[in-house]
């Protein structure tokens, strides 16, 4: 007998910026670890460091108050970002992944004749270390806390 587990659908989902939402101008939001620079693993370690990378892929707009502007305007800033997957009270079944964005990349202006005009960008997510008892994944946190 099959369990039903409940999935998550890429819609309702919160994402922001020093507490602004920008999901509405989002189509793909991506959290992947990857290797710290310098970090060198061996047989014996699960893993030395690790390095998030936040892509987002989003809408050009030169509004002031839009997500591809904050990119041009905080570049080399950092700033703290929440990502929901679902939205609704963040709980143990709810969680919301947290951390600090590190503004380290701009995004291109890239122009195709008729179309609307997107881009993709790469940020790096501030480590702060591991401490798993805390939910803490090398500088990404895990809250269950509504």
């Amino acid at each position: 007998m099959a369990i039903a587990v409940p999935r998550i659908t890429a819609r309702d989902i919160i994402f922001k910026i020093d507490g602004t939402e920008y999901a509405p101008q989002l189509n793909s939001v991506e959290l992947t670890l990857g290797d710290a620079p310098g970090g060198i693993q061996t047989f014996s370690e699960i893993r030395v460091s690790g390095e998030w990378a936040l892509a987002l892929s989003g809408y050009t707009s030169n509004e002031a108050d839009s997500l591809y502007r904050l990119l041009w305007t905080n570049f080399g800033d950092e700033a703290t970002f929440i990502i929901q997957p679902q939205a609704g009270t963040v709980g143990a079944d709810n969680p919301q992944y947290t951390g600090t964005v590190l503004f380290n990349e701009l995004p291109p202006l890239t122009l195709t004749s008729n179309e609307e005009v997107a881009f993709t960008v790469t940020l790096r997510v501030k480590n702060t270390g591991l401490d798993v008892a805390s939910n803490l994944y090398y500088g990404v946190t895990i809250d269950t806390t509504p």
